[in-house]
């Protein structure tokens, strides 16, 4: 009788043990498979709009690294070259000694003459303007 007391507590806590442990495992299956549904199922409008305007976003940084780059390019001006034309004519005159980069220019000068296809300072920046509004302009 004793043995079967022992032996009917031991079945039970068996029983009870493995009962335990398949209901721990079905409810950790249930936990992943809803938390996984609910990722793949939750998107909302604003996500989207949110995706749209990064993408914006990312491509105004861009074109507008490219437009300092740009912005910081020299470009020689008329009138830069018409007070370096003077400054070369003026040392000439007066006797003065050139540096390399002006008697370069003076030989230029000799052999083409004093016309000049350069821009005005207006003229560039009424150019680089449309440009660079071309470019802002495709970021929309």
């Amino acid at each position: 009788m004793i043995n079967q007391a022992i032996h009917s507590i031991f079945l039970s806590k068996i029983i009870r043990t493995s009962f335990f442990i398949i209901t721990k495992v079905v409810v950790i299956f249930l936990f992943i498979l809803t938390t996984k549904c609910s990722l793949e199922a939750q998107e909302y409008a604003t996500d989207r709009l949110f995706i749209k305007e990064l993408g914006k976003t990312k491509c105004r940084n861009m074109v507008e690294n490219k437009i300092k780059s740009l912005k910081n390019n020299p470009v020689m001006t008329l009138e830069q070259e018409a007070l370096l034309n003077q400054n070369v004519w003026s040392k000439l005159r007066l006797k003065l000694p050139l540096s390399p980069g002006e008697k370069l220019h003076l030989r230029k000068l000799k052999q083409k003459g004093i016309y000049s296809n350069k821009l005005s300072a207006k003229n560039i920046w009424a150019r680089n303007a449309e440009k660079f509004k071309g470019l802002r302009h495709k970021c929309k």
